[in-house]
């Protein structure tokens, strides 16, 4: 089961594996605090993108479209595949930053691995 978290929410047993998808990095600090398992940036959408959203929180279809046809055009489609498929064995934790909390680089990717993992049970 794959959950939202933002950076800072309480941190539970329940949590699984805790995954960082930002599209900048995370010191160690603030790694081991958080307790976030995986650091995986490049997942995040492209930091133009990004930074645009951060500066048009109502642009949230825009930014959703275009990180999800990102997503879908990369060479990171079987790696997602697989990530999808383990969450639905494990508990998955994707970790934000954003203001809002669903409209999020975890939230959109969350829709993006449920549909990739929809459409690939039909394959």
């Amino acid at each position: 089961m794959i959950t939202v978290k933002h950076l800072m929410d309480p941190i539970e047993p329940t949590d699984g594996s805790r995954l960082w998808v930002e599209p900048i990095g995370l010191s160690a600090d603030l790694r081991q605090w958080c307790k976030v398992d995986h650091v995986r940036p490049h997942i995040g959408p492209p930091r133009q993108l990004w930074d645009w959203f951060a500066e048009h929180p109502d642009g949230w279809e825009y930014f959703r479209g275009e990180y999800h046809e990102y997503l879908a055009a990369s060479n990171m489609r079987p790696a997602l595949l697989q990530l999808a498929r383990v969450a639905q064995r494990e508990n998955i934790t994707l970790l934000h930053t954003g203001d809002h909390p669903s409209q999020n680089t975890a939230v959109a990717l969350y829709e993006f691995l449920s549909e990739l993992s929809a459409y690939s049970a039909s394959e």
